[in-house]
């Protein structure tokens, strides 16, 4: 994790000297810089349900026309179900943390994302026969969120769009997985509003 971690931050280290070095003023364009974020809401029924809800702000920068790179913060809820041989074990995470993320946008409506996150999480558990025996206490987490999305994109305009997410990283108390390891797939819809939007003419 940590690898793949240092290797998206020295990515953005290089793409931002490259692009710096390109531009005519020498120096950053706050016309590219944007705010945004996305709402998270994902749920699942069966033996195995889950329920997902939260907020993720993002502020990033297009360092190129088709790349956006940026920090993010997320704050999640999630509630999962997992049945055993001894029962029905509940898990109830409360997710806060910060992350890193890129989006590279292959054409106009499509592109492809990558968000490293590190976070706290506090957990109970407890088996739904057994309510009086919990378990509870806050952890670490880490993920790598990866996925694809759908939505315009224009620098310097407000921008809707859609993304699909798993999280690569096989953390035990990740809220992207159920208790038992199964990746659940999230998805968020999200806009991003340029600080210096474009008039129209």
């Amino acid at each position: 994790m940590l690898k793949k971690i240092l290797f998206l931050v020295t990515l953005i280290s290089a793409i931002n000297q490259a692009t710096l070095s390109q531009e005519n003023n020498g120096g950053f364009d706050v016309n590219k810089m944007f705010f945004g974020g996305t709402i998270v809401f994902d749920l699942g029924f069966g033996s195995n349900s889950q329920f997902t809800l939260g907020a993720n702000p993002e502020l990033g920068y297009s360092i190129f026309k088709n790349i956006d790179l940026g920090i993010c913060g997320n704050y999640i809820y999630n509630n999962q179900s997992f049945f055993d041989s001894r029962g029905t074990q509940v898990t109830r995470l409360t997710q806060t943390g910060l992350g890193l993320f890129g989006r590279l946008h292959i054409t106009d409506g499509f592109f492809v994302q990558a968000q490293p996150e590190f976070n706290n999480v506090n957990y109970k558990q407890f088996f739904r026969e057994q309510p009086s025996i919990t378990a509870d206490g806050t952890v670490k987490s880490t993920s790598f969120l990866v996925g694809a999305g759908f939505g315009s994109h224009n620098v310097g305009n407000a921008n809707f769009f859609t993304v699909i997410l798993i999280d690569l990283n096989k953390d035990l108390y990740s809220p992207y997985r159920t208790f038992g390891g199964v990746i659940i797939p999230v998805i968020r819809g999200g806009f991003n509003i340029y600080f210096n939007r474009k008039k129209r003419s």
